[in-house]
């Protein structure tokens, strides 16, 4: 790994380089010297002009890839439109178009002509969700853990959720549009009853390599929110009456959802609110 990891920073410097200069106002006539290409002048501007419209080509397909619902919402041309306006609003800030979409939910929120559309931010925000837990290290919750959770204090332990896992609350039905969208073509008559319905929380996970969620009733994802927020015996403290904690962490364990369970004093990760 050592010696490897000098040629992984040389490319790291060689996409940042190129990336500049794909976005720079004005490119100079000279290539960066980290690119270490030979081109000069109206060459290397013939050779930048394609790596842009390359790059722009790319950028639409990982788009689309990341954000299937929103696709499925405005359209091909419309969707391609938007992305065009992002990739140049938000440059890549690295190579991988992975990653290209982490700024894609704001940018439909700040379009004026999809102010009529307001629902198409946190709708991007499940696409992205469901996109983000597959990149996420896997859940390392072992017998150890479990046996801590049986036998001590909940004051004194913090459950800690997996890193593919992921809660996102909304004004919006959004799992009941992604749910309606999933069709080739979505009733229409169902949407706009759809978005006379109250917002609901989203769960996201990862499960069998494959991005999940569903909608969650108000009490599991208060939960969530509170085991994101401090102790166990706080969690169990505060739940509603009629939430089954048991059942929960039965389903939590054999889904993947928890990633370890530690004293308090430990240092703990949780699974982002979006």
């Amino acid at each position: 790994m050592s010696g490897a990891a000098p040629a992984i920073a040389r490319e790291a410097q060689r996409q940042q380089a190129l990336l500049q200069a794909l976005f720079a106002p004005r490119p100079g006539d000279v290539p960066p010297a980290a690119l270490g290409v030979a081109q000069r002048g109206a060459r290397w501007d013939a050779g930048l002009a394609a790596y842009r419209a390359n790059g722009l080509e790319h950028a639409r397909i990982a788009l689309r890839a990341q954000f299937p619902t929103v696709l499925a919402m405005l359209g091909e041309a419309a969707f391609d439109a938007v992305a065009t306006r992002y990739w140049y609003a938000h440059p890549p800030r690295v190579g991988d178009l992975a990653h290209v979409g982490g700024a894609f939910p704001e940018c439909l929120q700040a379009q004026a002509d999809l102010a009529a559309w307001p629902w198409l931010g946190d709708s991007a925000r499940l696409d992205r969700a469901r996109w983000q837990v597959l990149f996420a290290a896997p859940a390392r919750l072992a017998e150890a853990d479990l046996q801590r959770l049986a036998a001590e204090d909940p004051d004194r332990l913090r459950v800690v959720l997996a890193a593919g896992t992921c809660l996102l609350e909304s004004r919006w039905p959004v799992y009941t549009l992604w749910r309606l969208h999933q069709a080739p073509q979505p009733d229409t008559e169902a949407l706009r009853e759809a978005l006379h319905q109250p917002g609901e929380p989203v769960w996201v996970w990862r499960e069998a390599l494959r991005p999940q969620c569903r909608a969650l009733p108000r009490a599991e994802a208060d939960w969530l929110r509170a085991l994101r927020a401090g102790p166990l015996g706080a969690a169990l403290q505060g739940a509603a009456e009629d939430f089954d904690v048991s059942a929960w962490l039965q389903q939590a364990v054999a889904h993947g959802w928890i990633d370890r369970v530690e004293a308090m004093s430990g240092t703990a990760g949780a699974a982002p609110v979006l």
